[in-house]
């Protein structure tokens, strides 16, 4: 059964699985009907054919659910102005649409392909939109056959114009030459989808262009996960289960001589049993090749002799007073290097940082401070009272090439670099930093390894901590924290395994639920009314935090309901299929370089501009416009994962858990859910998720031979760390 209509709106998406909820009228049957089912970003105006039935929903009633759908390029009257209107068109609103119809009635599509200059005959539309429009609709022509395409094998909407953008008219040929090359070039295209679209080409299972994209798409994925390298059987294994070969014996040996022909081709690094993408394995050699060589270095001889009497001065003069172990750390931090300085929230790092600071400028060395994070910088900056910056920024990421400027050949000219959070830093980025030190500059490492490790590749932080001949200092006491707050307490609690005080304090609350519906009610009674009374504002200084994206308790649903009630005053607009609001709250979810915002970012919609398909937002001061086609690389922030938060702190933060939520219930995440906190925390969990989160201390294993590389000559099983 067919359904031809007008997309109305898109009334639910899930962007994880691309099921949809959409309005459409239909002219034959005539009304407004709601269309279900798995469809990649689609704009309102369209118009769609849907294959499928009409099925019964027990609670909301008659449905069409599709299978097929193919859009449908109208010809003329009311659809053809929602059409040109619709957003697709940069340069083309509703009211210049409806001129350009009623001027032009059933010709109009000959007239935009063909005689497109008899458009400056419509008033209103001249200049720079009359030229956006033209190229716009002329891209879309040009285009047509290759959307379609994409279309056909569910690839559409900013996907779809990212596909277009990178190769044009060489599109299709690109795709049916080698499928694979989605999900190794186009971000927001997995190998699923890839290795979906060449079966459907005809590409044979056992080929051994699928099998070597198999095995390189395992490993990246494996980076993704944390590994910076994956052992042979473990490789062979993940490979053979996602390209189904489980048991196919010889599709399986073809995959072993896939796998030895791509590592004789060098486009992988082999060493032992372990298998690596070549600039992993550069990155993680790099690092401990940096550090083997400044643990060969003598301390600094720069600073004054009576360093001890230099800080018992600085003492007196900020009213502190360290402790022994601190005192020893400052001294050697200033003077090693390399040197690390870690600990938990209340345990005095900053201050110890202050200290070896204040030695520091005694010696006239020249400071940089850093961190991963916008946030952490700015935090770090206020702590401190001096600048700091993100690493991106430290080393002058250049947009056009995504390289950083800051290399050996141009190094950074600093005595000592500092970096906090460093617990966020992942191998690349480590690697990046350690090739713009110059041979005298040392670098002091700060940062919490009792939090989650990075999201990127390697635990650097905790291998660092692991060999014994790199100098650091851990700091465990807690000081009493100003105004009494018991945040800090709970969390050395929540660290040891131990349950938090679960009576109310002055900074811990405790919100059970019994289920998660209850759950989300009291989010937005402390989103709505408590967080609001004690003056804080919701909407830039407090965050809800959850494990997951999926779920009654996760980003996906959260995001949506606290939208409708911390944002109801402006209606939606959809762009890039997605009902954006000005003054939504919103995060970068992948480095924009030519931008200079980062994952992790948060901003704020100034803007919503559905003619020139594009949001502005101000990212905390720095404005960015951000076209349609890279809106897959923006989402709400009223709630995010607690991954996302790391390097963030914020007056107020709700965490939830949930039962469901159970795969992702561990200690170190709930510790670095709480440690974000700096006013006041509310943790909401359904029964059991609080208590399951603290007992769970299983910690995931991520492959990396960078301490059994830095102490030369570890053994195979040295390699496998556990975070």
């Amino acid at each position: 059964m067919i359904l031809t209509g007008l997309l109305k709106n898109v009334t639910f998406r899930n962007p994880e699985n691309g099921w949809s909820v959409l309005r459409v009228e239909s002219s034959e049957p005539k009304g407004i009907f709601a269309v279900v089912g798995t469809f990649p970003q689609l704009e309102s105006g369209e118009t769609i054919s849907f294959t499928g039935e009409w099925i019964e929903h027990s609670k909301f009633g008659r449905q069409f659910q599709a299978t097929h759908f193919e859009t449908v390029i109208p010809t003329g009257g009311e659809s053809l102005i929602q059409y040109l209107s619709s957003g697709l068109f940069k340069g083309m609103g509703p009211v210049s649409a409806k001129r350009i119809v009623d001027c032009f009635g059933e010709n109009t599509l000959h007239i935009l392909d063909n005689e497109p200059k008899r458009l400056e005959e419509i008033k209103g539309l001249s200049g720079k939109r009359l030229k956006d429009f033209q190229t716009s609709w002329k891209e879309q022509r040009e285009s047509r056959d290759t959307l379609l395409f994409l279309y056909g094998h569910q690839i559409t909407g900013s996907t779809a114009l990212r596909l277009w953008k990178q190769y044009r008219r060489e599109t299709v040929a690109v795709i049916q030459e080698n499928p694979y090359i989605l999900a190794e070039e186009v971000w927001g295209i997995g190998f699923i989808k890839a290795d979906e679209i060449a079966l459907k080409m005809g590409l044979p299972r056992d080929s051994y262009q699928r099998l070597r994209s198999g095995i390189r798409f395992a490993l990246t994925r494996a980076s993704t996960q944390g590994h910076t390298f994956l052992p042979r059987p473990v490789l062979l294994e993940q490979s053979a289960e996602l390209l189904r070969l489980e048991n196919d014996e010889d599709a399986q040996n073809r995959l072993l001589y896939s796998l030895d022909g791509i590592i004789s081709d060098q486009e992988l690094e082999a060493h032992e049993e372990g298998i690596w993408l070549p600039p992993l394995w550069r990155a993680e050699q790099n690092i401990s090749r940096w550090i083997r060589a400044s643990l060969e270095k003598p301390a600094t001889a720069s600073l004054s002799a009576n360093l001890e009497a230099e800080l018992r001065r600085f003492e007196k003069e900020q009213g502190i007073q360290y402790a022994p172990e601190q005192f020893q750390g400052i001294c050697a931090a200033v003077t090693s290097p390399v040197y690390i300085l870690t600990g938990g929230p209340g345990t005095g790092k900053t201050t110890t940082l202050r200290g070896a600071l204040h030695l520091l400028d005694l010696a006239k060395d020249k400071v940089l401070l850093a961190a991963p994070t916008g946030r952490a910088a700015r935090r770090m900056s206020e702590l401190t009272g001096r600048e700091a910056s993100t690493l991106h920024r430290l080393l002058e990421i250049d947009p056009a090439t995504r390289r950083f400027m800051r290399n050996g050949e141009r190094p950074l000219e600093a005595s000592v670099v500092v970096v906090d959070e460093f617990s966020m830093v992942d191998t690349w980025i480590c690697s990046a930093l350690i090739g713009a030190l110059a041979p005298t500059t040392r670098l002091l490492l700060i940062g919490d390894q009792d939090q989650l490790p990075s999201i990127g590749p390697g635990s650097i932080l905790r291998e660092l901590l692991s060999c014994d001949r790199i100098p650091s200092m851990r700091l465990s006491h807690i000081f009493r924290q100003q105004g009494g707050s018991d945040i800090a307490e709970n969390a050395h609690r929540i660290n040891l395994g131990q349950r938090p005080n679960l009576r109310d304090g002055t900074h811990f609350h405790y919100c059970p639920a019994s289920t998660p519906e209850e759950g989300m009610q009291i989010v937005v009674e402390l989103m709505t009314r408590t967080i609001p009374a004690t003056g804080c504002n919701v909407l830039t200084d407090a965050q809800v935090l959850t494990p997951m994206h999926k779920g009654p308790l996760g980003t996906l649903a959260l995001n949506p309901r606290l939208q409708d009630v911390l944002n109801p005053h402006h209606r939606p607009k959809t762009l890039g299929g997605v009902g954006w609001r000005q003054g939504d709250r919103v995060m970068q979810l992948k480095n924009d370089y030519e931008r200079n915002i980062f994952n992790g970012d948060i901003g704020f919609i100034v803007r919503i501009d559905l003619e020139e398909q594009e949001i502005e937002i101000n990212f905390e001061g720095r404005k960015a416009t951000i076209p349609s086609e890279n809106l897959g690389d923006l989402g709400l922030a009223y709630a995010c994962t607690v991954h996302k938060s790391q390097g963030s702190e914020y007056k107020a933060v709700v965490v939830v858990l949930d039962s469901g939520h159970y795969t992702m219930l561990q200690r170190n995440l709930l510790y670095t859910g709480v440690t974000r906190a700096k006013g006041g925390i509310w943790i909401v969990a359904t029964p059991g998720a609080l208590d399951q989160a603290i007992r769970n201390n299983r910690l995931t294993k991520r492959y990396t031979k960078l301490a059994a590389s830095i102490r030369d000559g570890g053994e195979f099983m040295d390699w496998l760390r556990e975070d």
